[in-house]
């Protein structure tokens, strides 16, 4: 899965600019200066192509080094459209919001501003029968382990959520965010030794897609920046929805973590995965390469950007779609049992100790 799901991007550097793409759907090129862009625009209008393509249509292109915008009539009747779609939108609670209404957290969060909650994560007291329960009904994972390994990956979970500070961007925090975004984490390293990704302090949570500014202008499903991983929760939610379409955020965006506190932080490392993965890299490449000639198909065009994307979305398929990326690369499928020390085909999940 594509973890920049980008609209529209071009920036006071004219230079600059990109493209709109929707997993599963055509890709748009949308060309907006920042001053054209309303602020509110609502990212579901990316399944209405004719309504975006309509929006764009009307957009005049203003002369090289001109900074002013002058909408005109159309601009106006589809600006009001927009907008009346997202009042709409909003008015419409979200399915997610109704499904984990029940489970909101007592108000005991830190507020810095009304759209920020902050829960520090050794604070939470969540209990042993609390994380069983949440997975239990909320993590399919979960279901595959032993009796012995389910223990064991409660009490990762656990040290999991109190080395972290969550962010939780909107009005609600759930029980499930921390629950089931380090859920997650130790889902992808529980063939591992050290699996806190201790550089990694902060988690946001947003309800939704989120903009990101620099270096482009764009909105996000999920990224790894700085001290933070950062995840939209409805697309969070959507990839442990569908656990056998290859595309799963949370995942995704945990890969790249790893990969940045072992190769990058180079503290608090696995030290065998991180002499297994030169084998990735190599098996990995010839992938890789394959997949961007006609022979491919099992990745999507995103993980073609760069090694790192394809390395994320490995993560993805080796446990959402394990048989065919056994079938297409069986080298690749055995380096990645290796290196993350788990065998999704054959439910083996080896927690070393």
């Amino acid at each position: 899965m594509a973890f920049d799901t980008t609209y529209f991007i071009k920036t006071y550097d004219e230079n600059i600019s990109g493209s709109i793409s929707f997993p599963g759907g055509k890709d748009v090129s949308i060309e907006l200066e920042p001053w054209q862009l309303p602020s509110s625009l609502d990212t579901a209008l990316a399944k209405h192509d004719s309504t975006v393509r309509k929006f764009q249509n009307t957009l005049v292109k203003e002369k090289e080094n001109s900074k002013s915008f002058t909408p005109d009539t159309g601009f106006i009747v589809i600006f009001l459209a927009v907008f009346s779609f997202i009042i709409y939108k909003a008015w419409k609670r979200s399915e997610y919001d109704e499904t984990y209404s029940q489970t909101i957290f007592p108000n005991r969060a830190k507020k810095k501003a009304r759209s920020l909650m902050t829960f520090y994560g050794n604070e939470l007291d969540l209990s042993d029968h609390q994380l069983a329960s949440i997975l239990t009904k909320r993590f399919p994972y979960y279901h595959q382990l032993s009796q012995s390994q389910k223990p064991v990956f409660v009490e990762r979970l656990q040290k999991f959520i109190a080395d972290k500070i969550f962010k939780i961007h909107g009005e609600k925090g759930f029980k499930e965010m921390p629950v089931l975004v380090g859920a997650a984490a130790i889902q992808l390293t529980f063939g591992l030794q050290k699996f806190l990704l201790p550089h990694f302090k902060f988690i946001h949570i947003h309800p939704q897609e989120f903009l990101r500014v620099r270096p482009i202008l764009c909105f996000l499903e999920g990224n790894v920046s700085g001290h933070s991983i950062n995840l939209s929760w409805k697309h969070f939610l959507q990839g442990y929805a569908d656990t056998d379409d290859g595309q799963n955020v949370g995942l995704h965006e945990l890969a790249h973590a790893l990969y940045y506190q072992t190769f990058e932080v180079e503290k608090n490392v696995d030290k065998g995965f991180r002499n297994l993965y030169d084998n990735f890299h190599v098996d990995g490449n010839k992938a890789y390469h394959t997949e961007k000639t006609v022979a491919g198909g099992l990745y999507t065009e995103y993980a073609e950007k760069n090694f790192q994307e394809f390395w994320a979305e490995s993560a993805e398929i080796f446990f959402e779609k394990p048989a065919d990326m056994q079938s297409h690369y069986p080298q690749l499928y055995e380096t990645m049992k290796q290196l993350l020390r788990q065998d999704p085909i054959n439910n083996n999940h080896s927690f070393t100790g």
